[in-house]
């Protein structure tokens, strides 16, 4: 599941590079999940010139599941439209096993997401206990 995970931000890397040339030839894609696996987020590139801060899911491409941590979650509440999720089908029939043509590039969680429970389905999938 890492390696997938790992190999799904080395496409959106390459995705971003191709997307950010059609506005500047300038900017630079930084995988920062390679060095911080604490950000809250993978890669940072560019929206225009505005920076933008994405979290990489490899997902099903029948119901695009995805979990989010809570570290996600609170990055993506403070960011707002800042704050992309991609997530990226795994098509195991192609090469690269990723089908980028069904991409979804999703910000402003709390709106597009959270809010809009006519596309999406969230479930509390788990608990965080500690001993007091």
């Amino acid at each position: 599941k890492e390696m997938l995970g790992l190999a799904a931000e080395k496409v959106i890397v390459s995705y971003e590079e191709n997307r950010i040339k059609q506005f500047s030839n300038n900017l630079k894609v930084d995988h920062v999940a390679l060095r911080d696996v604490s950000a809250g987020f993978d890669i940072q590139s560019f929206e225009g010139n505005e920076k933008i801060f994405i979290e990489v899911k490899a997902v099903s491409l029948s119901n695009y599941q995805f979990h989010l941590s809570s570290s996600e979650y609170q990055t993506a509440i403070n960011l707002k439209d800042k704050y992309y999720i991609y997530l990226l089908p795994v098509d195991p029939s192609k090469p690269e096993k990723f089908d980028t043509e069904n991409l979804l590039r999703i910000n402003n969680i709390k709106d597009n997401i959270f809010s809009n429970k006519s596309l999406w389905e969230i479930n509390n999938d788990g608990y965080v206990i500690s001993k007091k």
